[in-house]
């Protein structure tokens, strides 16, 4: 069980934090809530990402 609120007071002090707070909300009300995805892992390497663009390219054609 939670032992704080999840309402906290937020603070906007600036014109480009109620701009980010109003271009939040259009957002949300345009695509819906964030859900982000599970995270696989990172791959630096450059054959297997050039690998993985040639069949990008190829499933698009």
């Amino acid at each position: 069980m939670a032992t704080k609120s999840f309402y906290e007071t937020m603070v906007i002090d600036t014109p480009e934090a109620g701009a980010n707070v109003a271009k939040a909300i259009e957002d949300y009300e345009k695509y819906g809530p964030y859900i982000p995805g599970p995270v696989q892992g990172v791959n630096n390497d450059p054959e297997l990402i050039r690998q993985l663009g040639e069949k990008l390219r190829q499933n698009r054609m």
